[in-house]
């Protein structure tokens, strides 16, 4: 015989994923503090009007709390999607899309410099999705072993907004021409690297 199944309160599931949102955002906050590279469950408590006891609920640990901060990265940052590169000539496209979002939020810039272990570990999270696409698209070209390594060590170089912020802040490049920038960075990568396919010589 089969347990019947338990009636969920539509109103609970609602107060639930509000708690859950307050003290995921909490989080966020703090991360947005100037040099703050920790997250305080305590502190978490507070900001989202609810015991700590409720924070651990939600949050058990660290690898949860920065699993889901990941998500609302995600979320936030790229509330659209991203369709990923569909294979080497749609790089391009596809890092154009990457950074003109990051560099729409101030979030990222945060997210892409800051040296934490909890901003790494989410930087880790958030990047890893897209990396087989990469991979993939450079792999397509068919080109030599370490000529496609080294492609795709400079062209995943290129995957993150740790790559796009410092053009600005670092080079004063405007933040509107950098997506331009690093998709013709791609363009010329891929474009040598199928010089090692058809042995022809770059122009």
């Amino acid at each position: 015989m089969s347990e019947p199944r338990r009636y969920v309160s539509p109103k609970r599931e609602a107060q639930a994923a509000a708690t859950r949102s307050a003290i995921l955002d909490a989080f966020v906050k703090q991360l947005s503090d100037p040099g703050r590279n920790t997250l305080s469950p305590s502190e978490a408590a507070v900001r989202a009007g609810v015991s700590v006891r409720t924070v651990h609920l939600y949050f058990p640990n660290l690898e949860s709390q920065v699993a889901a901060l990941s998500e609302w990265f995600d979320q936030h940052l790229n509330p659209g999607g991203i369709t990923p590169a569909a294979g080497p000539d749609d790089l391009p496209r596809y890092f154009r899309e990457i950074h003109a979002n990051a560099l729409a939020s101030s979030l990222s810039r945060a997210l892409a410099t800051s040296s934490g272990e909890v901003w790494q570990t989410v930087r880790r999270n958030r990047r890893a999705k897209r990396l087989d696409a990469i991979r993939a698209a450079v792999d397509a070209v068919g080109a030599p072993a370490q000529a496609t390594a080294e492609a795709t060590a400079m062209v995943l170089r290129l995957s993150g907004a740790d790559a796009s912020w410092p053009l600005h802040d670092s080079y004063g490049l405007p933040l509107e021409r950098i997506p331009d920038v690093i998709a013709h960075t791609v363009e010329l990568i891929i474009r040598d690297l199928r010089t090692h396919v058809t042995g022809d010589t770059p122009t």
